[in-house]
C-alpha cells in the first residue's frame, strides 16, 4: 500500500490540480464574456484600424468599388446573394492571409 507521505503528496497534488482547474474555469468564463460583448469587438476593430490604416483604406476602397459596381447593375436577388457569397469568401481568404503574415513565427 501507499505510505503516508505518498498519500499526502497525492492529496496536495490533487488540491493543486483542483485549484488550477477552478482558475482556468474562471478565466474561460471571463474570456467568454469579453468575446460576447459588442464593445469588445468594436474596441478590437478600432485598435486594428489604428494599427493598420493603409489596410483599412485599401479594404474600404475595394468594398466601396464593389458595392458601387453591384448596385449600378440591375440583377435578380439570387444573383446578388451568390455574388455576396463570393465576396464574403474572398474577404475571409484575404483576412486569413493577412492574419497568417502578421503572426510572428
Amino acid at each position: 500500500m501507499f505510505q503516508r507521505n505518498e498519500l499526502e503528496q497525492l492529496r496536495s497534488q490533487k488540491q493543486r490540480l483542483v485549484s488550477q482547474s477552478d482558475a482556468n474555469r474562471l478565466r474561460l468564463a471571463s474570456d467568454w464574456q469579453r468575446l460576447q460583448s459588442l464593445e469588445g469587438w468594436l474596441d478590437e476593430i478600432l485598435k486594428a484600424a489604428r494599427r493598420h490604416p493603409l489596410w483599412v483604406m485599401t479594404l474600404a476602397t475595394a468594398a466601396g468599388a464593389l458595392a458601387t459596381k453591384t448596385l449600378r447593375q440591375p440583377r435578380t436577388v439570387m444573383n446578388g446573394i451568390g455574388r455576396l457569397g463570393k465576396l464574403v469568401s474572398m474577404a475571409l481568404l484575404v483576412w486569413r492571409l493577412y492574419r497568417r503574415k502578421s503572426r510572428p513565427s
